[in-house]
């Protein structure tokens, strides 16, 4: 997919560059510069502002390679250029050395000479879908992006968010990169980037595939209260939470009972595993009841009256739970809060 680079000053550069998942591909000058056929006279520029422009966004390089017609001919190991451990040198130096190198793979062997140091090129981004290189490399950075209505990120519902989860777990293709301050942790102990599984569940609400411009991270935003809302916590990055015991099944095991978590996690249960329990058993039911007294507190108390049930531990007293103790939905019991401190009472 061809896309136009802007300089810093807004302007199209006038250099041919190729986006498409996990690569860049620089296109090579060609012509004398006393000639009119000049081609991508802005090599230089555009391969400049495209590294500069996704170190800022903390893409992941992986290297950099000819990728003339004959160099593809090549063994990869001997067209690369630049190697992922490089990519901490400054921009300048790492164009000097795209082009030294370049022209130095170009010539015959053994002989002398300058070659040619703006040959086609093809820049590695790892794990990085074409649509959010699109983004990182080819607009100003001083261009405020637009976001999406507050009102429209709030329709996100928690079966989007499940839906969104299931979909990234299984390998669909999306615009965002990892996180860099919080992940989403999941009951299997696994993590994920918040953006991308709010964004994944957005589609469902925009009609297209969200992008990182649409909507803000972080706490407090839609992105994370909706997240949150449907049963998962969000953990800070560094945050080291005990893995899994075993393997966990269709009925969401959880680990409870750690001391030790972010303000999102209670000693008290896994946080989520209530929601999830009332929105599985309002699926199967139609709606919220007591199941020792049968109060449906819906119709008895009125539209706020599900607030009174509460989900009780049928096997295990969360007061007995040891941090290895495994629950399941079919564990956990949805009790009025009368039914639920009798029921307390009988266990002591």
């Amino acid at each position: 997919m061809l896309t136009t680079i802007t300089g810093n000053n807004g302007d199209p550069l006038n250099a041919k560059v190729e986006v498409e998942d996990n690569f860049i591909v620089v296109h090579s000058r060609g012509g004398a510069f006393n000639k009119p056929n000049l081609r991508n006279p802005d090599y230089r520029q555009a391969l400049r502002t495209i590294l500069e422009r996704l170190s800022a966004g903390g893409a992941m390089l992986s290297g950099v390679w000819l990728d003339s017609r004959v160099a593809l001919k090549w063994p990869e190991t001997e067209r690369q250029l630049l190697d992922s451990t490089e990519f901490s040198l400054p921009v300048d130096d790492l164009v000097t050395l795209i082009g030294q190198r370049g022209a130095a793979k170009g010539r015959p062997n053994g002989m002398q000479g300058h070659g040619n140091s703006t040959k086609r090129v093809r820049i590695g981004v790892a794990g990085t879908p074409s649509g959010e290189l699109s983004r990182l490399i080819g607009s100003d950075a001083r261009v405020p992006q637009s976001r999406l209505p507050v009102e429209t990120l709030r329709r996100v519902e928690p079966w989007m968010i499940d839906k969104a989860i299931e979909a990234i777990k299984s390998g669909v293709q999306h615009n965002f990169l990892d996180s860099t301050d919080y992940d989403v942790l999941l009951p299997t102990g696994e993590r994920l980037p918040p953006k991308a599984v709010f964004g994944v569940a957005l589609e469902k609400v925009i009609g297209r595939p969200a992008m990182p411009s649409d909507f803000s991270g972080g706490i407090g935003t839609p992105c994370f209260s909706s997240i949150e809302d449907a049963g998962y916590p969000i953990i800070q990055k560094s945050e080291r939470v005990a893995p899994p015991q075993s393997e966990f099944d269709d009925e969401r095991s959880w680990a409870e009972g750690y001391p030790k978590r972010v303000k999102h996690l209670s000693r008290e249960r896994a946080s989520g595993l209530a929601q999830m329990k009332k929105r599985r058993f309002t699926d199967e039911h139609g709606h919220l009841f007591c199941e020792r007294c049968g109060l449906i507190p819906s119709e008895e108390l009125g539209p706020f009256g599900d607030a009174c049930i509460e989900v009780h531990h049928d096997t295990v007293a969360v007061a007995k739970m040891d941090g290895k103790t495994r629950t399941r939905l079919a564990d956990l019991k949805c009790l009025c809060a009368n039914c639920h401190r009798i029921v307390h009472r009988e266990q002591m």
